[in-house]
């Protein structure tokens, strides 16, 4: 009878016995987002914070080898960064009883280069922000206080180890770097969940997420700090913040205003980089000498940022030098299954123009193929024709009628390109006679069904 005790032990915390709160915190581990105060009013999430094991499964690093490789026949090299955790990053601030919690700094710690390691071995470029932020200096912190986000000086240290990295890569040596200068401006506060919620545990106010802001400006004087396309306006309950317009649907936007003949760099990813706090895409100007470009999407999550600009017309029409993918490590890109990853590696390849023999009626799109005409391998694009369209709803038949349907969804975070891509393979049937799309708003005169080119992009 001691395997039911086992099973209880792992599936209940411990009992924790923390020391005096700097803000009379109580409880704090039965708040939503559990967490523990460490020394110098630090709080650390227990489930993303301290969790010891953050899996990057073989299959994962596969498949993103695999879009590596796309996008570099396409003429983009792709950095993918992962975002060390508070634990891993800034371990200084823990308090004694994280080990009850079963922390361990070099479990942690070896967990993160585990995952970089086998990236950087896979042929995905993946520079190691956790070491560049454990050398800050004693009296710098890299996360904020009462929050999970980097400070400036964490970004800072993550977007120097990047530029590194990007310099040291074969596509660069095409570049010509332009120098640019980040340089201190005014105190800014900004607005955290996480702080509010532990703030109904604790009798005094906790540190707010505030820091000095940085500006970074190319030689000839032109401000960086405003290139953020997707930014998501957010009311803060201490300071108004600055944020920048969104595209309205519909509209192209010249993202590259420098040129196709020259590098440029774009950056995706979450929260962590949709921040003007931290002035982290002004940071990676600096210190890889090309502008970047700002696509990330607070509460996106790990593919909101990515699949918003891969499926966008911008991308299809004028691709990055350098595409760096931000991406925390606790936000696993296996965790909805391989088709998220399938449709990047779909958008990544080329134009997918191949016209198929399509009819309109009821609203939906349809294409006949001869039966055994379309292989595994296939792959197609649903295309609204403009931005707005969320959700296109696809059905495929065979020559006996036995259908299968799947809906492909963009949430309200993320970009309403109107495009959809999809992989044919766990659908395929050797029988498949018609597919046919039905989108969420009605069709348009340049809506369209068209086959991808088989790609490359495989390991031979």
């Amino acid at each position: 009878m001691m395997r039911p005790v086992f099973v209880f032990c792992v599936l209940f915390a411990p009992a924790v016995q923390a020391g005096p709160s700097q803000f009379g915190c109580a409880n704090t581990e039965l708040a939503p987002s559990a967490s523990i105060e460490g020394t110098d009013g630090v709080f650390y999430r227990v489930q993303s914070d301290l969790r010891l094991q953050h899996p990057m499964d073989d299959s994962v690093v596969a498949q993103l080898a695999q879009l590596t490789r796309v996008l570099a026949e396409q003429g983009t090299t792709l950095i993918y960064v992962n975002v060390p955790t508070k634990g891993q990053a800034m371990p200084q601030y823990l308090p004694p009883e994280a080990a009850q919690y079963g922390y361990d700094p070099a479990v942690m710690q070896a967990n993160y280069k585990d995952v970089t390691d086998r990236l950087n071995a896979a042929g995905v470029p993946a520079p190691d922000l956790m070491t560049a932020m454990l050398a800050a200096k004693l009296d710098e912190k890299v996360f904020f206080q009462a929050d999970f986000h980097w400070t400036p000086t964490g970004a800072r240290l993550a977007a120097q180890a990047i530029g590194e990295m990007i310099r040291s890569l074969p596509a660069y040596a095409d570049v010509t770097p332009v120098e640019f200068t980040s340089q201190e401006a005014a105190p800014e506060i900004a607005f955290s969940g996480l702080r509010r919620e532990l703030q109904t545990y604790c009798k005094e106010t906790l540190p707010q997420v505030k820091a000095t802001t940085w500006v970074t400006t190319q030689a000839s004087g032109a401000d960086l700090s405003a290139a953020d396309i997707f930014a998501d306006p957010a009311a803060s309950d201490e300071a108004p913040a600055e944020t920048t317009e969104a595209p309205a649907e519909g509209e192209v936007l010249d993202i590259f205003g420098t040129g196709s003949d020259e590098a440029s760099l774009v950056l995706v990813g979450t929260s962590f980089s949709d921040s003007s706090i931290n002035n982290f895409a002004g940071f990676l100007s600096e210190y890889t000498g090309i502008e970047a470009v700002n696509y990330a999407i607070t509460g996106g999550n790990q593919f909101g940022s990515m699949t918003s600009y891969l499926t966008s017309r911008e991308f299809a029409e004028d691709r990055p030098t350098f595409l760096v993918w931000e991406n925390p490590i606790y936000n696993s890109l296996a965790q909805f299954g391989p088709v998220p990853m399938d449709e990047l590696i779909v958008a990544a390849g080329p134009a997918c123009d191949i016209a198929t023999e399509t009819t309109a009626a009821d609203n939906a799109l349809t294409a006949s193929f001869q039966p055994g005409q379309l292989k595994p391998q296939d792959a197609f694009l649903f295309d609204h024709g403009g931005e707005g369209a969320r959700v296109a709803d696809v059905t495929f038949e065979t020559k006996a009628g036995i259908r299968r349907s799947v809906r492909i969804e963009r949430s309200d975070r993320l970009r309403a390109t109107g495009r959809f891509f999809l992989k044919l393979e766990p659908y395929w049937h050797p029988d498949l006679v018609h597919v046919s799309v039905r989108f969420d708003r009605p069709l348009t005169d340049t809506s369209a069904l068209t086959l991808c080119p088989t790609q490359k992009g495989d390991a031979s």
